[in-house]
């Protein structure tokens, strides 16, 4: 499975928002274009897993980038990371939805199902307290780097645990 843990999608909304605020359009049109080559037939004979390598490169740097912009946002950000913060609302609430539906199938045959969808949920409600957070911060005009840093980085930490904790489990 290809993807991104849970908290820092928030990280990646900030960095996409700061690249297109930047207009950045090389880094765009690179990230597209491995994007585009990864669903199409091999070219160059070059496989559409190394071009996905492409756009999933980008995204961890954007990631980055939205981590320190995150711990830096001031009070002129202070609506960006409240629509994060809705949005990490909004993953978690449509992923519990989703969980109660899986409860409620037949006999209980798809009760992992919804247990991985309640523990993914309650990463994306982390993930919107964070951004809360440092919403609530940015608005109070309150900088306290470390105090940024230590709240994403301990949050990031928790999911990179338990995240990593499922995929070892499920491949023992």
């Amino acid at each position: 499975m290809i993807g991104f843990y849970h908290i820092p999608l928030a990280a990646l909304v900030m960095g996409f928002s700061m690249l297109l605020a930047a207009r950045r359009l090389g880094i765009m049109t690179l990230l597209l274009s491995g994007i585009v080559l990864a669903f199409c037939k091999p070219f160059l004979d070059v496989s559409p897993i190394i071009w996905f390598a492409v756009p999933a490169v980008c995204c961890s740097v954007i990631t980055a980038e939205g981590i320190q912009g995150l711990v830096l946002s001031g009070f002129a950000d202070r609506k960006l990371v409240l629509a994060i913060a809705i949005l990490m609302g909004g993953l978690a609430t449509v992923t519990l939805l989703l969980a109660t539906k899986y409860f409620q199938v037949f006999a209980g045959l798809a009760s992992g199902y919804a247990r991985v969808l309640t523990d993914t949920g309650k990463l994306f409600i982390l993930g919107a307290l964070v951004t809360a957070t440092i919403f609530f911060m940015a608005r109070l005009k309150v900088r306290l780097l470390w105090v940024r840093r230590l709240i994403l980085c301990s949050a990031m930490a928790v999911d990179i645990f338990l995240g990593a904790r499922f995929i070892v489990d499920w491949i023992a």
